[in-house]
């Protein structure tokens, strides 16, 4: 079992930008828990951290600068299959894995 971390976020921006905001939510695998459309658009949700790397850049850019974004630690979850595969296929290509086979082997 390999553990990520999932983070508690909550997006702001002008309201005509709402679709766009929780397009760009969903889109990294969020779920989403709350909507305030106002006079601002504010989505709260929850997201995996690795996919949040890059997200003020790309919020500014929708929003033309006037977007703002939090994270808070929430918890720990299991990646999904997709991700385990993938990384469990990445770690067999390392130095260290083929070197722990070789002398499992006895060679």
């Amino acid at each position: 079992t390999i553990l990520e971390p999932w983070m508690e976020i909550e997006v702001c921006g002008p309201k005509d930008c709402s679709g766009d905001i929780i397009q760009s939510v969903n889109e990294r695998g969020g779920s989403m828990k709350d909507l305030d459309v106002g006079g601002v658009c504010t989505v709260s949700a929850a997201a995996p951290l690795q996919v949040m790397f890059g997200y003020t850049t790309f919020l500014r850019k929708m929003t033309s600068g006037v977007g703002t974004f939090t994270m808070e630690y929430k918890e720990y979850r299991e990646v999904e299959a997709e991700v385990l595969s993938r990384l469990t296929e990445k770690y067999r290509q390392t130095k260290a894995y083929l070197n722990l086979e070789s002398s499992e082997s006895g060679s």
